[in-house]
């Protein structure tokens, strides 16, 4: 009876950390957003009273009228405001990318395409990964399997991670297969070139319910990959303990035949 309590117990604390884990996120997200879309909306009143001047001098434009236009085009580029077709405007910090961009941050990937640019954002950023991190460790060691599962967790998470999410990226990004392939192992490492970026295609249009999706992709999939990691180096480990005793057993053999055979003549 006190096994069954301590299992509930547990399950019940790692689904308190689950809901936990994503209300930080989801938090972050949204002061991100708000620390970061003042200063957005500042540069898009700039670049389009820019725009519109340009337009209307464009037969008797200066050179110092262009070079004014690009540094203000290069700065709300920079800055996450991208023109994308029909007088519309592309902004990187909605609360779907903040939200990537806190997942990102909290797993270490990091792709680095948009990054906090005011004073505020990059203060709340360090001390928000200072918690955020840790909290991200404990929530991927939460995850648990038992071994008469691990065959059945390799190859459905082989499968759901790594294999069968490119066919989703070739769909909605317009990569190959090989691509996305790539992309996936790469975010799900943590290793993070930030080479290929999902979601951030200001020619595309991105379902809330796609973005989800990859949110929940990367989350869980990080966890499957730790776990995989973490199994892959045990056994390697495993191994490398046995092959030594192994040898050392061999050398003892040997050296216990020679011993064994000198031993009569020491004695006379």
């Amino acid at each position: 009876m006190e096994n069954e309590d301590k299992e509930k117990f547990s399950k019940a604390s790692r689904y308190v950390l689950l809901i936990g884990f994503i209300c930080y996120c989801m938090m972050g997200a949204k002061i991100f957003q708000a620390l970061e879309t003042d200063i957005q909306e500042e540069l898009k009143l700039a670049f389009l009273d820019a725009e519109t001047n340009l337009m209307e001098t464009y037969v008797n434009i200066t050179s110092e009228e262009l070079e004014i236009f690009l540094q203000i085009l290069s700065l709300s580029i920079k800055h996450g405001i991208i023109p994308v077709r029909n007088g519309a405007i592309y902004f990187s910090w909605d609360f779907r990318n903040s939200f990537s961009f806190v997942t990102s941050t909290l797993s270490t990937i990091g792709y680095g395409l948009i990054a906090p640019r005011t004073p505020m954002g990059q203060m709340f950023c360090v001390f928000y990964s200072l918690l955020g991190i840790p909290l991200t460790i404990i929530f991927l060691q939460s995850t648990q399997i038992r071994t008469c599962e691990l065959l059945f967790f390799l190859v459905t998470g082989l499968s759901i991670f790594i294999l069968l999410p490119p066919l989703l990226f070739m769909k909605m990004e317009g990569w190959t297969y090989n691509e996305g392939l790539y992309f996936a192992f790469i975010s799900l490492s943590t290793i993070g070139f930030g080479d290929y970026i999902i979601g951030v295609n200001p020619s595309k249009n991105y379902s809330n319910i796609y973005m989800a999706i990859v949110t929940l992709w990367c989350t869980f999939g990080i966890a499957w990959m730790a776990l995989f990691f973490d199994l892959l180096s045990k056994n390697l480990e495993k191994t490398k303990i046995s092959v030594t005793c192994n040898t050392l057993w061999q050398r003892e053999r040997k050296f216990s035949g020679k011993r064994s055979h000198f031993w009569p003549s020491l004695r006379r």
